[in-house]
């Protein structure tokens, strides 16, 4: 807790069994809880999450399986969201790149700008690899195209949001697209109490999960799709 509201920090993981006890050890005594959702992981993640729950009381492991062309990515994040109980809710992925010590400082941007959801762009970043840096321009060139909003990282990872205004987002995507579309859902149903706020990425634990050419052509295609069709509701995980 901080500054009298509670936190959640909701992470999606899949065979993160060598960094995940670390990970877990090295987020700050603010977060009120911790929810890691394992999604098809095929390693020791769930034996080295049950270890975990064991010494953290603030954590807490959550199994969803579901995919959707192989990916569950999406299907995670709407877990963990679903289940999170605190009055603030910060996601980011489970391989350490994003800055989820910085809450306190969003927090407080919030506050003073009466902001309901932020988006954590990466962007502009020298050090990001050029070819990304071109991908996601790419994308937020689309996204200006298509929706006339100006974005800064439409796949920014980390999103920092109040609990109350979850079913405004309008989850579905159980995919990698999931990240584009709470932005874009974000910004349309939440209007000016939507923002980006700059952080800095650090260096990745581990591998990627995603080939970035093949993702980056479904997010095209799902961004032109997304603006004409309205998307069908999901059923949530038990």
């Amino acid at each position: 807790m901080i500054n009298g509201c509670s936190v959640s920090l909701v992470m999606p993981c899949r065979n993160e069994s060598k960094y995940l006890a670390a990970l877990v050890k090295d987020v700050p005594s603010f977060y009120d809880e911790i929810l890691c959702v394992s999604n098809k992981s095929t390693d020791e993640t769930v034996q080295v999450g049950r270890q975990v729950e064991k010494g953290d009381k603030r954590f807490r492991l959550l199994i969803d399986d579901r995919v959707s062309g192989g990916i569950g990515y999406g299907f995670a994040h709407m877990t963990g969201i679903q289940m999170a109980r605190s009055e603030y809710i910060v996601c980011a992925d489970s391989d350490g790149t994003y800055p989820i010590e910085d809450f306190p400082q969003i927090l407080k941007q919030m506050i003073e700008r009466d902001l309901s959801f932020v988006s954590c762009s990466r962007y502009p970043d020298k050090e990001i690899p050029p070819q990304l840096q071109l991908g996601v321009r790419a994308l937020n060139l689309e996204i200006m195209l298509l929706y006339w909003f100006k974005i800064h990282d439409s796949l920014s990872g980390m999103w920092v949001f109040r609990k109350d205004v979850v079913p405004e987002l309008r989850l579905t995507e159980g995919d990698w697209n999931l990240s584009p579309q709470i932005k874009l859902n974000a910004h349309k149903y939440l209007g000016k109490k939507f923002a980006e706020i700059k952080v800095k990425q650090r260096l990745r634990l581990g591998e990627t999960k995603q080939s970035y050419f093949k993702t980056g052509i479904k997010h095209l295609i799902w961004i032109a799709k997304n603006r004409f069709v309205e998307p069908k509701s999901v059923q949530q995980a038990d």
